[in-house]
């Protein structure tokens, strides 16, 4: 009774958006700071639609897999007592899943990620994502969340004002401003420093249209199953009695008999003659695709449509790590860097896919553009280019043995010979 009575509420709250969707402040276009029912139905209406939680569970799956690095001055530095901390974040989640959670809550608009101690070194530091439906920020801070902030003073004591966290049972639990990381998919520079806008506020027809596309699938199968069965002659006598019609019903459905005697001819109908027709499983990836493409998630990685190659897959999968997941993650890394006062140690927190399969076809374009480049240096240095006008041209630094470069075919095996000074790679560059 509790799931259906979830739905009803679900569908209930798309059918109100129409005047004023989320309810987005149609002055200032901001959204409330703190609507606890608004936000907890949009969390319901992402886990009970189909199409929509399909993208947040692609979106987060990739982003789980990423890896989390830590250098200084380009060194790696592997024991790095951050890599601990995030990979073993608290006692009922492993890294990946911290990883899973983080994006979840990003996608819904905000992730607000409670650390215990600013010290990275504590031992038994934890850090959890918190559902911000939960939070109840203070008063003073609801009123002023545009204000800017200018003196330090001001700063420091925005960060120790007491933010409450109300559990299911009611229960609260308290703690300084300062131990949140928070973090915003759009942006938090619309009426609110502390929270900002989600794109299922854009999305709120199309889920809805989604729900109504299933909601009309459902009832055609039903009834694709069922019959009307009439007179074709008789139409100017009154309607069957029911004795007729329980009569007719039991003849029909519960007899083996294949030939039926009549003294009229009747005519058989489906209610849904051609399921087909209607085109509900398209309407239905239709709007799985411009969910995905609300996320930036393009359409080979999606996957709701055939893709041409395995290869486009790929390509597809690194284009979207690079233009949508590592921005998001060098921004949160970014955050913990801050946190944690890494940018005054000078170490770097960074967070990279390219250890996975589908960055082999990256890796193998980079080879082929280096390998041309090389050709070009080799051709460019045999017409007697100097090498210098040869790096300016490539964007390249190569370097060479000027006594090996006397005649054409010594500048070919100092071409090949050639070493770019600034070619030494790490992670932290990709």
């Amino acid at each position: 009774m509790r799931f259906l009575d979830l739905t009803g509420r679900i569908k209930e709250f798309f059918r109100n958006r129409e005047r004023n969707p989320f309810n987005l402040n149609v002055i200032d276009a901001s959204t409330k700071f703190n609507n606890f029912g608004q936000d907890k139905l949009k969390l319901a209406a992402v886990l009970s639609n189909p199409a929509c939680l399909k993208v947040f569970s692609l979106q987060c799956d990739l982003f789980s897999l990423g890896k989390v690095y830590v250098y200084k001055d380009e060194e790696e530095l592997k024991d790095d007592p951050f890599l601990k901390l995030i990979n073993n974040p608290n006692p009922m989640q492993s890294g990946s899943q911290f990883l899973w959670d983080y994006m979840f809550w990003n996608m819904l608009g905000n992730d607000y990620c409670y650390v215990d101690s600013a010290n990275v070194e504590k031992v038994g530091n934890r850090m959890y994502h918190m559902e911000p439906f939960k939070i109840c920020w203070p008063k003073d801070m609801q009123e002023n969340a545009d204000k800017f902030i200018f003196s330090d003073d001001t700063l420091k004591a925005y960060s120790k004002k007491n933010v409450q966290y109300r559990y299911n049972d009611g229960s609260v639990f308290n703690f300084p401003l300062d131990r949140l990381v928070k973090s915003h998919d759009l942006t938090n520079g619309i009426g609110n420093f502390f929270k900002g806008p989600s794109r299922l506020d854009a999305l709120y027809k199309v889920i809805s249209n989604s729900e109504a596309s299933l909601d009309a699938k459902n009832i055609n199968v039903r009834f694709s199953g069922k019959f009307l069965v009439g007179s074709v002659n008789e139409v100017s006598k009154l309607g069957l009695a029911e004795e007729e019609k329980d009569d007719i019903k039991n003849k029909l459905d519960g007899s083996s008999q294949r030939v039926y005697p009549l003294r009229t001819m009747v005519d058989i109908q489906r209610f849904v003659s051609d399921l087909g027709a209607l085109q509900l499983d398209q309407a239905y990836l239709a709007d799985y695709f411009l969910i995905g493409s609300m996320f930036n998630i393009p359409r080979d990685v999606l996957e709701a449509n055939v893709s041409s190659t395995f290869e486009n897959q790929e390509k597809a999968r690194m284009s979207h790590v690079s233009y949508t997941l590592q921005p998001k993650g060098n921004d949160w890394m970014n955050s913990f860097e801050r946190h944690f006062g890494y940018v005054q140690l000078g170490k770097n927190i960074i967070i990279d896919w390219m250890h996975l399969p589908f960055t082999k076809v990256f890796e193998k374009q980079n080879a082929d553009t280096e390998a041309v480049k090389v050709a070009t240096m080799e051709k460019l240095l045999s017409l007697g280019v100097p090498i210098e006008e040869v790096n300016k041209f490539l964007d390249t630094n190569f370097t060479i043995d000027e006594s090996k470069a006397k005649n054409q075919s010594q500048v070919g095996s100092a071409g090949s010979g050639a070493t770019e000074s600034n070619q030494g790679t790490s992670n932290q560059g990709q």
